[in-house]
């Protein structure tokens, strides 16, 4: 597969994301649907951050860097894309529950930087450096 033909695929797929999101936030009542319109809402909320978050970093990326660059490093950003929506949506679920300060977002952070850095390390070893 071509690297336009995945950042096609990722791109639709955010678009899809998005209008799921927005259908849910307009005509799904949460207080109607429990906890199906709770995860409807942070499901398609997470696919629609972890792609629209990958594809902001292959585009910084491919300005920056060019397109070779950006095509070998398209795993890292979507990892990085990824866990930025977990940040995002563990955001949401603790002002959902009412408990969220700027010290429990920092714990979010600090818990979504050591994953990061865990799955650096632990890619830097298998790869033999």
């Amino acid at each position: 597969m071509t690297f336009q033909k995945l950042l096609f695929g990722v791109g639709f797929f955010t678009v899809l994301s998005l209008l799921g999101w927005v259908g849910v936030f307009f005509f799904v009542d949460p207080d109607a649907y429990g906890m199906l319109g709770i995860v409807l809402f942070l499901g398609t909320a997470f696919s629609f951050l972890a792609g629209a978050f990958t594809m902001t970093l292959v585009k910084i990326a491919r300005s920056a860097l060019g397109d070779a660059s950006a095509e070998a490093a398209f795993g890292v950003f979507f990892r990085q894309g990824f866990l930025l929506a977990v940040f995002c949506v563990a955001l949401l679920l603790l002002s959902w529950f009412r408990v969220l300060s700027w010290w429990n977002a920092g714990l979010v952070l600090a818990g979504v930087l050591l994953v990061e850095l865990s799955v650096r390390a632990f890619s830097d070893k298998t790869n033999g450096e």
